[in-house]
């Protein structure tokens, strides 16, 4: 299934510029137009630090919460589609970091197919978001005021989605590719080569490419 079609499909959003460090629990902006903003001025980073700085919760509740967020088990994506391919117009301005470190010196173009594969998720489980919700209800009961300013109008982050990245070239660009993933340090987990094309596979690193949001003040635990 293509991205988008699989971005509108299941509801989903796609994370541009995405990297280890996104997880459960981070707010985002979702503009009308445009990507989605992970650093609007006045937002918190995660729903946590949003309570911390409501003096909801302390410093230590803050990294459990932190913590198993980052802990939460990956399990595989149930949809009816097991692969999603990115069309090579499309591949640069989703800048996944993988090709953010080949793109320098190897020409998107050259690349016959890209797909995530092997599709997994995150999910925020049932507790967690419990808990949330409680913590919601008590910042719009006595901290309206953060509420509003800081995190009414935003998203945050209740699914992640990751996919084995596997590139695919005509067999006349593949030593330029292999040179490149070298000086790169970059190393490819499986290696499938055919008449006429090489197949690159890439984990995913733990590097999500889509994820789903909920909006704050619709939440519900």
């Amino acid at each position: 299934m293509e991205i988008r079609k699989f971005r509108s499909e299941y509801n989903l959003e796609l994370i541009p510029a995405s990297h280890q460090g996104i997880t459960l629990g981070d707010l985002v902006w979702d503009p009308i137009l445009g990507p989605p903003d992970f650093s609007r001025k006045g937002m918190p980073n995660t729903i946590y630090t949003a309570f911390l700085d409501a003096a909801l919760i302390t410093e230590q509740e803050w990294q459990e919460f932190r913590k198993e967020s980052r802990e939460t088990p990956m399990v595989d994506a149930h949809f009816a589609t097991r692969n999603v391919d990115v069309s090579v117009e499309f591949i640069s301005e989703l800048q996944h970091p993988k090709i953010g470190q080949i793109s320098g010196s190897f020409k998107i173009d050259k690349v016959s197919k890209f797909t995530f594969g092997n599709l997994q998720m995150r999910e925020m489980d049932d507790l967690i978001r419990i808990k949330i919700d409680r913590f919601l209800e008590q910042m719009k009961a006595t901290r309206w005021k953060e509420y509003d300013g800081s995190i009414r109008r935003v998203y945050m982050i209740t699914e992640l989605y990751y996919g084995t990245i596997r590139m695919v070239v005509e067999k006349k660009f593949s030593t330029e590719l292999e040179a490149i993933l070298e000086q790169a340090g970059l190393q490819a987990s499986a290696i499938s080569e055919g008449s006429h094309a090489v197949e690159y596979e890439f984990s995913h690193d733990n590097v999500p490419f889509a994820m789903r949001i909920e909006r704050v003040r619709n939440f519900n635990g």
